[in-house]
């Protein structure tokens, strides 16, 4: 692969949610949180993150959940070749109105956490863990996470408008028993029927496979 591969992870999440991409596509970059400012926007966080990655005109931008609105935004500036969505979407409406309310109380990422923590089995299969190590994996990283950063993606989700260019490419692969973004909401290019939210993780036969299908396609002039 000549053109370079950004992937950029979820709310909850790092790197080590593209263990198996990394292993697979040898010219690719996984991105490291930055630190948000005080009441900025998702807009303003994804050019300022652009700039410091140094992110390049003709890259592909890949986004896992709210890593992919992320990506979506990214492009606005950076123009990339295609954004690929795993297990995101390209509107907050796709958020289930409960979770988005849910969010916005003071206190969710310590309760969250502590639910995390009483019931691991729960959180696991909500988030799609297939395995134990998956599971201990995916509440490790979540328990990780800053509460700070994580009130300020929910304050920044509410305030996007979503995407709405026409320019850039986008491709989307699906879990068909996501229980944060319900594949009812979205209309994704693939599903993995079986997959839940976070399959780069549970399912990276498939998506690296998706991902292949979307770096060999011709970009429109």
């Amino acid at each position: 692969m000549k053109v370079p591969l950004v992937f950029i992870p979820g709310l909850g999440a790092d790197s080590r949610l593209f263990l198996r991409q990394k292993k697979a596509f040898k010219r690719c970059l996984c991105a490291s949180w930055l630190e948000p400012k005080k009441k900025e926007t998702l807009a303003n966080y994804a050019h300022r993150w652009a700039k410091l990655l140094k992110l390049k005109s003709g890259c592909y931008l890949a986004g896992v959940s709210f890593g992919g609105m992320v990506a979506l935004e990214m492009a606005r500036w950076v123009k990339p070749r295609a954004v690929i969505l795993i297990g995101s979407c390209r509107s907050p409406s796709s958020i289930p109105l409960s979770l988005r309310i849910a969010g916005l109380l003071p206190t969710w990422p310590r309760v969250s956490k502590k639910l995390c923590r009483v019931f691991p089995i729960t959180s696991g299969y909500f988030l799609g863990a297939k395995t134990k190590s998956q599971r201990d994996l995916l509440i490790r990283m979540f328990l990780e996470t800053p509460n700070g950063f994580a009130k300020w993606t929910v304050e920044a989700i509410q305030g996007w408008k979503g995407y709405r260019g026409e320019r850039t490419r986008v491709y989307h692969i699906h879990g068909g028993k996501d229980h944060l973004i319900p594949l009812r909401r979205v209309q994704p290019d693939e599903v993995v029927l079986d997959g839940g939210h976070l399959i780069s993780l549970t399912h990276p036969r498939e998506v690296n496979g998706f991902i292949r299908q979307c770096l060999q396609r011709r970009t429109p002039k």
